[in-house]
């Protein structure tokens, strides 16, 4: 008897789409378990360039580029100095790609989710894995049950036809990957969890009508402010919202007052920023303010035998450089490569995942080395520097554009970005 499914896909978000898509492009078969029904709420909205190279392979570009504001570069603003600096993906030294999208998380979402079944994938939502079922310490399915009323969205007719509202169903298949995100389902029960090195931060996050853009070709940047307590994103979307929120450090978020609402703290907060109050001076907000707290973490381990981890489930990075979906789309379509060539040589052993698990540490620890020196100072003096060689601004466009992934060849100007910027790692003992 052969398993109905060749991979059961705990996250129906970017990693989760993006994998079930790619493997049934290979023309292999995957359940997507996702616990919330689409749309839904998401941050995390501006995509790199380097993404697109998925996207054209699965054939979503153009329903992308039907639907999304187009991204040409990044602006770095700093609110002490008054100093500014557009980098525009276009100067990359692989200028392939020379802009990303700007994305409302929920229709993006749903798009690739609604894709992904498209493609071949089985998806149901509003279904929950309650447990991750092993033989020794080999992954081979999940119990899971669709969600009740009482915990969400009902569950569709077809699903509630498979299993009553509250019954849990056995569900197998040779390989298991948690792309749960920050849930982390398989990774709070199995594996450790530490926090990154200079990362101890909280995003404040919400919508806006009528934030300050730039003009033409560069209306859909992102903009990003540095202030004395972090920084803020400006994400522009089609049309008249702009996504505007703060990662700030734990000495800022120690000074909200008790009883201060989030909203008049996030107010209190742009009030500290030159740049943040013009861009928001004419502006409405239109969502409520909304926060996460201490949200870098790192995984000590990516595979094992039969099952893997996918973007944010394996570890978050700070969202200075717009890295994670970048990270579980990448991955995701490098995570298909790895499944499939595993099952072919009947071979789902965390040997087989060796590769895959080594691709995505090395350009997570690009991105990371980078990410810490921005805190550290050092590299925030480098991004504005009035005599900016061009051989560095092209290395900074490459990273921010991100071409992270060196599977067959490491570039040089990756390897001095590691040398000069080495990321600092927790140590599992």
């Amino acid at each position: 008897m052969t398993d109905r499914w060749d991979a059961i896909i705990l996250g129906g978000g970017p990693g989760g789409s993006t994998l079930a898509a790619s493997l049934a492009k290979l023309g292999r078969r995957s359940l997507v378990l996702e616990r919330e029904t689409f749309p839904r709420f998401h941050i995390g909205e501006s995509l790199l360039p380097r993404s697109r190279e998925v996207f054209e392979r699965l054939g979503l570009d153009e329903k992308l580029d039907a639907r999304f504001l187009r991204k040409y570069g990044a602006r770095f603003l700093c609110s002490s100095t008054r100093r500014t600096r557009t980098y525009s993906f276009a100067d990359a030294f692989d200028p392939k790609f020379e802009f990303a999208y700007q994305v409302e998380r929920d229709v993006f979402d749903q798009l690739l989710l609604r894709h992904a079944a498209e493609l071949g994938a089985e998806v149901r939502e509003s279904w929950e894995a309650v447990e991750v079922l092993f033989d020794g310490s080999r992954a081979v399915g999940v119990r899971a049950r669709p969600r009740a009323r009482s915990e969400g969205a009902a569950p569709d007719a077809a699903s509630a036809a498979r299993a009553g509202a509250s019954d849990v169903v056995e569900l197998r298949a040779p390989i298991i990957v948690d792309a749960t995100g920050r849930d982390t389902l398989l990774a709070s029960r199995l594996r450790r969890k530490a926090q990154l090195a200079e990362l101890d931060k909280t995003a404040l996050f919400a919508h806006y009508e009528g934030v300050v853009r730039e003009e033409g070709i560069h209306q859909g940047n992102i903009q990003l402010v540095i202030f004395d307590h972090g920084w803020f994103w400006f994400i522009p979307f089609r049309g008249a919202v702009t996504s505007v929120g703060a990662v700030v450090s734990s000495s800022w978020i120690r000074s909200r007052r008790r009883g201060e609402s989030l909203d008049h703290f996030f107010d209190r907060t742009v009030a500290e920023s030159s740049w943040a109050r013009e861009l928001l001076a004419g502006a409405r907000r239109v969502r409520p303010v909304g926060a996460l707290a201490d949200f870098s973490y790192r995984i000590d381990q990516l595979a094992g035998d039969g099952w893997l981890f996918v973007g944010d489930a394996g570890g978050f990075l700070d969202p200075l450089f717009s890295t994670g979906a970048h990270l579980a789309i990448k991955g995701a379509d490098l995570a298909a490569t790895a499944i499939h060539r595993a099952l072919e040589a009947g071979d789902t052993s965390r040997a087989a995942f060796a590769s895959y698990e080594a691709e995505v540490r090395y350009a997570v620890d690009l991105f990371l080395g980078v990410v810490q020196g921005f805190y550290k100072g050092h590299f925030r003096e480098t991004l504005f520097e009035p005599n900016q060689r061009p051989t560095m601004r092209k290395l900074i466009t490459s990273m921010l554009a991100g071409d992270v992934f060196h599977a067959e060849k490491r570039p040089q100007w990756a390897s001095f970005l590691r040398q000069y910027y080495p990321a600092e790692v927790p140590t599992f003992t």
